[in-house]
C-alpha cells in the first residue's frame, strides 16, 4: 500500500502456500518480497488474484488511510490498477526463476521445495489472459524500474520482465500487443 501504517510485515507477494520455497531460495528473494499493512496482508491471504470488481457484484473491499487496497470474494482478491502490472511481473519473475509452474494452473503434480513441505499446487491468478491484461494495463514506471535496480545491487540479478515486459508474452507464444508501453520499446517495433 502507499499509505502510512502502525504495522508492517514482509509479505511474499507469491503466497507461500502455492509455492515450492519458505525463507530461503525463494523465499527469501527481495523482487517478490514488499512490505505490506498487517490487516490487508491478512484479507489478501493466499487468495487467487484476479478481476473481482467485473466478475462480481457482491465483492467486499479493505480501506487503508482511507482508500480502497483491496476488492475481494471468498476465492479472489484484485490489487488496485496502478500495481497490476507490478504483481503480474513479479508473478512471471518467480514462474520462470523459482519454476513455479502454477501460475495460472493448479498443479497437482506440484512438490516441495527443499526447504518447504507448503506448496498445495494452487494457481496464483485466475488466468493467462489475466496475467497479460495486468501486465499491459499498468505499465513499468520509474518507481518500479528503480527497484529492479536496488535488487539487482542486492542480489545480482533483475526482473528481467520488468526491463522487457514484452517478454510475457513471447514466453506463452502469444502477440506482443504494438499499442504497449514498455522501458525497451521494443514492443512497436
Amino acid at each position: 500500500s502507499d499509505f502510512v501504517s502502525s504495522g508492517y510485515n514482509r509479505e511474499h507477494v507469491w503466497p507461500k502456500s502455492h509455492a515450492s520455497f519458505l525463507k530461503s531460495d525463494g523465499g527469501c528473494d527481495p523482487h517478490h518480497l514488499r512490505p505490506t499493512n498487517t490487516t490487508i496482508n491478512s484479507t489478501r491471504g493466499n487468495l487467487i488474484m484476479g478481476n473481482v470488481r467485473s466478475s462480481s457484484s457482491s465483492y467486499k473491499t479493505k480501506d487503508n488511510g482511507g482508500k480502497t487496497v483491496l476488492y475481494y470474494t471468498s476465492s479472489l482478491v484484485e490489487v488496485n490498477d496502478n500495481i497490476k502490472g507490478d504483481v503480474a511481473r513479479i508473478f512471471l519473475y518467480v514462474y520462470c526463476r523459482w519454476e513455479e509452474r502454477n501460475l495460472f494452473m493448479n498443479d497437482s503434480s506440484a512438490k516441495p521445495g527443499p526447504s518447504d513441505d507448503k506448496n498445495d499446487g494452487g494457481k496464483v491468478i485466475e488466468s493467462l489472459e489475466t496475467l497479460l491484461q495486468w501486465c499491459k494495463m499498468d505499465p513499468v514506471d520509474t518507481w518500479e524500474m528503480s527497484r529492479n535496480d536496488q535488487c539487482e545491487n542486492l542480489v545480482g540479478n533483475r526482473n528481467v520482465f520488468i526491463d522487457y515486459p514484452e517478454y510475457a508474452w513471447l514466453l506463452f507464444g502469444k502477440s506482443v500487443p504494438t499499442d504497449m508501453t514498455t522501458p525497451s520499446g521494443e514492443a512497436k517495433k
